[in-house]
């Protein structure tokens, strides 16, 4: 029996924050004490071995949840381009579509062009009305 997670670790020749990954992730089989604090963990070396053994996790596993998460992502990024190229318009910028096969990093770089060049025009706007 194993009786922390420094123990557990070792076990796996691993890092403590490792194996804890693993408990919330590929269901590592750790108990926990009825009553006891949160940060008491128990685990048994026979438990540990079988889950080891039980065979690689799928990818699909491990990567569906980044999969969902990056779909979330690009689906929040294509809205963004969209509200940002209204609010351009209605500033008076001619903007031209996303491109929508650039990767993420290119397509907040193009967003963060946009913002900036649409807000010196409001900025431009509110210096020419508080002039005239």
């Amino acid at each position: 029996m194993l009786s922390s997670w420094k123990e557990i670790a070792h076990f796996f020749g691993k890092g403590v924050r490792t194996v804890q990954r693993w408990e919330k992730t590929l269901d590592l089989p750790i108990h926990r004490p009825p009553g006891a604090p949160s940060n008491v963990v128990l685990a048994r070396t026979s438990d540990l071995e079988e889950w080891m053994h039980r065979g690689p996790v799928s990818r699909a596993t491990v990567e569906e949840p980044l999969l969902v998460a990056s779909e979330a992502v690009l689906t929040s990024l294509t809205q963004l381009e969209h509200e940002v190229s209204f609010l351009a318009q209605n500033v008076g910028m001619t903007v031209s579509p996303a491109n929508a096969t650039a990767n993420p990093e290119e397509r907040i770089e193009a967003l963060t062009a946009l913002i900036s060049q649409a807000n010196a025009r409001i900025a431009g706007r509110d210096g020419a009305v508080r002039a005239a």
